[in-house]
C-alpha cells in the first residue's frame, strides 16, 4: 500500500516456508516466477537462518533476482515477495520482504494487500516521533508489532503476534508472510478477500498466493487456509491455528477474473473452468443471436472467457493476438502512459487471422478502456471489417479500496456511460457486458465481494 492521495491499494504474490535443503532461496525464486502475474514492478527474498539476508530489486523476477545472488542466500528458511503498487510509488524502499533487526534479531514481512488501519496508525506514530523509511503498509505492520511486543523476535509466539493483528488490523484485505529466527508464521484476513495457500512437499512446508506456485513441488497436501487462520512452520513441522472468528466472508471476485493465475484453484474454484463458464454465460446472455467470422481473446486472461464464448456461439476461435510473455500486464502498470506503450509492445496481430474478418474480442473486464481500445487499433490496422468488444465481468464502475487498483471512478471507462459511449471512446463498432445478475450463476451465495460493479454514493467502504 502506499498513502499518495489517500488511496491504499496493492495486490502481490507471496511464497516463503521452510526446507530441509540447504538453501530454500531457488525454490522460493522458482515459486515467485509462478505467480510473476501478480506483481512485476519488483520481487524480493529474505532467505537465512540466524541471520537474514534480503535480496531485492525493481523490475521482474529474473532480473530483480540473478541467480548468483540467489547462490549467496543460503538457509533453510525464506520468504519471497513480488510486487505490484499503484499510483506510481515505485520507491525502492517500498520493495519487500522488509527486513528490520530488532535487539540483535533480524525479522522480515511481506505481504499481499492492505489494511484499512495503516494510514491512522503511521500518523500516530509519527507524532510520537518515529521515522519511516517507506510509504508502505508493511513498515507499518511491522513496527507495530515490535511495539506491542517489545521482544526478541524468536520470543513472539503466533498467539501474540495474531492478537496484535486482532487488535490493529482487523479491518483490511491482506495475507501476511512474517520470517522470525528459525519460523515462518503467515495470516489471513477475517474476511478472506485474498487466498493463502499451504502445501506440505518432500521438499519442505510452504505457503503461497496460490497453489500454481506449488507446480513442480512434490507435493503430499495441499490446504487453502480459512479467513482468520493462520500457519506456524518450523523445522519440526507446521500447525495451522484459527485466531478469530471469521468476519462474513468477501472473496474478491477478480481474483477469479483477472489476477489469478488459470493453473490456479482459488477460493475452492479453478480459475480456468471458471473464465471458461464466464464465456459461456456472456454469449448466452447478450449475445444469443451475435455472429462473427472469428472469436479472438485478450491474453491471458481473456483466454478461457474466449474459449467459453466460442463453444456455445459456435464462433470459431482463434489467437488473433500473440502476447509477448516478457512485457508486464498494462493493468498493473503505475501509470497511464507506461499502460499504453504496454499494449503496444505486448501483442502481436496475426494478419491473416484479422483481415477482412468481423472480430468478437473477448476479454476478462475493461477498466480504463487502454488496453481494448490499443487492440481494437492493431485490428483495424490489420484490416478487420469490424470489430465488437465482450467483456465477461459487468461494468466496473465503483472503486476498490481492498486490494486491486481500480482508479478514481472518473478514470473508469464505463462509469456513467453507455455500451454505446463506451464503444465510442475505445473504437469499436459494439461493446458488451456480462449482466450483474449473471455472476451468480458462477459466483454463488454471498461469499463474494462485488462492490466494484455496484453504485455506492459511499467511498469508503467497511465489510
Amino acid at each position: 500500500m502506499n498513502f499518495k492521495n489517500d488511496k491504499i491499494n496493492e495486490e502481490c504474490g507471496i511464497f516463503g516456508g521452510y526446507s530441509p535443503q540447504k538453501n530454500i532461496a531457488p525454490y522460493i525464486k522458482c515459486a515467485l516466477l509462478k505467480l510473476q502475474h501478480r506483481g512485476q514492478e519488483a520481487a524480493g527474498i529474505s532467505c537465512g537462518n540466524n541471520f537474514q539476508k534480503v535480496v531485492k530489486d525493481c523490475g521482474l523476477v529474473n532480473s530483480a533476482l540473478e541467480n548468483f545472488l540467489i547462490k549467496e542466500l543460503e538457509g533453510n528458511f525464506g520468504i519471497g515477495h513480488v510486487r505490484y503498487s499503484t499510483f506510481g510509488d515505485d520507491r525502492k524502499e517500498n520493495i519487500q520482504p522488509l527486513k528490520i533487526t530488532y535487539m540483535g534479531e533480524d525479522v522480515s514481512l511481506a505481504h499481499n494487500g492492505n489494511v484499512s488501519q495503516a494510514k491512522k496508525i503511521r500518523e500516530r506514530f509519527e507524532r510520537l516521533g518515529e521515522v519511516f523509511l517507506s510509504s508502505s503498509d508493511s513498515e507499518v505492520m511491522l513496527k507495530t508489532l515490535i511495539f506491542s511486543l517489545k521482544k526478541k523476535p524468536s520470543l513472539w509466539t503466533f498467539d501474540e503476534v495474531a492478537k496484535c493483528l486482532k487488535k490493529n488490523f482487523s479491518l483490511g484485505a491482506y495475507c501476511i508472510l512474517l520470517y522470525l529466527p528459525n519460523r515462518i508464521l503467515a495470516f489471513r484476513d477475517n474476511f478472506g478477500y485474498r487466498p493463502l495457500m499451504f502445501a506440505k512437499c518432500k521438499e519442505g512446508y510452504f505457503v503461497a498466493s496460490e497453489d500454481v506456485a506449488f507446480y513442480g513441488l512434490n507435493a503430499d497436501e495441499i490446504i487453502e487456509i480459512k479467513p482468520a487462520e493462520g500457519i506456524e512452520i518450523t523445522g519440526e513441522g507446521y500447525q495451522i491455528k484459527s485466531f478469530a472468528t471469521p468476519k462474513e466472508i468477501r472473496q474478491c471476485v477478480f481474483e477469479q477474473i483477472y489476477f489469478s493465475s488459470s493453473a490456479s484453484n482459488v477460493f475452492y474454484k479453478n480459475v480456468y473452468e471458471t473464465r471458461v463458464r464466464l464465456g459461456e454465460i456472456l454469449f448466452n446472455s447478450v449475445d444469443n443471436n451475435f455472429t462473427a467470422d472469428v472469436a479472438i481473446p485478450v491474453m491471458d486472461s481473456g483466454l478461457g472467457c474466449a474459449i467459453g464464448y466460442s463453444q456455445a456461439s459456435k464462433i470459431p476461435f482463434h489467437l488473433g493476438l500473440i502476447r509477448n510473455n516478457w512485457m508486464e500486464r498494462s493493468f498493473i502498470q503505475p501509470n497511464q502512459d507506461k499502460r499504453s506503450f504496454n499494449v503496444k509492445q505486448k501483442f502481436i496481430p496475426i494478419k491473416s487471422v484479422i483481415n477482412g474478418k468481423k472480430i468478437v474480442l473477448i476479454d476478462d473486464s475493461l477498466v480504463r478502456g487502454t488496453t481494448s481500445s490499443e487492440i481494437i487499433k492493431m485490428l483495424r490496422k490489420c484490416g478487420a471489417k469490424e470489430v465488437h468488444m465482450r467483456s465477461v465481468s459487468p461494468k466496473i464502475i465503483n472503486t476498490c479500496l481492498w486490494g486491486v487498483d481500480i482508479p478514481t471512478k472518473t478514470e473508469l471507462i464505463s462509469f456513467g456511460k453507455t455500451d454505446g459511449q463506451i464503444a465510442s471512446l475505445i473504437g469499436a463498432d459494439s461493446v458488451k457486458f456480462l449482466p450483474p445478475e449473471m455472476l451468480s450463476k458462477v459466483f454463488e451465495g454471498n461469499v463474494w465481494c462485488k462492490k466494484c460493479f455496484k453504485e455506492d454514493k459511499n467511498e469508503v467502504f467497511l465489510p
